[in-house]
């Protein structure tokens, strides 16, 4: 199974996005910063607060079909969905706001809940990152909040054994400049599933010149 995330910028349409992934052969995307899909585009389910800003978790394989998750109160710009293979599992969406990492972690927290048990694997700009100025100590109690409490690890922290903070791939150029990386996206995984990862990818700061972020792809032996 391959799964990408991607912050594709500046409300782009989801399904011309969908087709530039397509030479990746995703199976299950997460689209971050993406305009709402026109009642005819079936591209995928859709979450946000206004119609030009919001995440999209969309399934490009017949093996992995999905179906929307309803859960109160949950971040409008966070999308999960349930994924109807042989052992289903909750496939999330996320796009954070202001305060990130407290949105995100409710955020992750009610989508845990509300899995009910089945897995969860949460994809997406998280906008946190220990470089960030002042987010140090907050992004790190995050993620190790994410693992010790939900059992959700990354995935390129599992492949690439590089600290937060210190990783060598960036998923984000900040005022679209080579001089300035982060790595702020992230895909999670059940701490049970890290060692089914065959692969993890980020996109090159030469390419994918459509947005700001590089898109992160995650290959995992079900």
């Amino acid at each position: 199974m391959r799964l990408i995330s991607w912050n594709c910028a500046r409300h782009a349409p989801v399904r011309d996005m969908l087709s530039l992934l397509a030479p990746l052969h995703p199976d299950l995307v997460a689209l971050q910063e993406c305009r709402r899909p026109s009642c005819s585009d079936r591209s995928g389910i859709w979450g946000g607060e206004n119609g030009n800003w919001g995440s999209v978790a969309a399934s490009t394989h017949p093996a992995f079909p999905i179906e929307p998750m309803e859960i109160p109160s949950l971040h409008p710009t966070v999308v999960p969905v349930i994924v109807r293979t042989m052992v289903p599992f909750v496939f999330t969406s996320v796009w954070t706001h202001p305060p990130y990492n407290r949105v995100a972690w409710t955020a992750m927290t009610a989508c845990a809940s509300a899995a009910n048990g089945l897995p969860l694997i949460a994809a997406g700009d998280f906008n946190s990152s220990p470089r960030v100025s002042g987010m140090q100590r907050e992004s790190l109690e995050f993620l190790q909040r994410m693992r010790d409490e939900l059992g959700l690890v990354s995935a390129y922290g599992h492949v690439y054994g590089e600290n937060p903070g210190e990783e060598t791939h960036a998923t984000y150029y900040h005022q679209w400049r080579e001089s300035q990386p982060f790595h702020l996206d992230y895909c999670f995984v059940p701490e049970a599933w890290a060692g089914r990862i065959t692969d993890v990818k980020v996109g090159s700061f030469a390419a994918w010149r459509q947005s700001d972020h590089r898109p992160i792809t995650v290959d995992i032996d079900l």
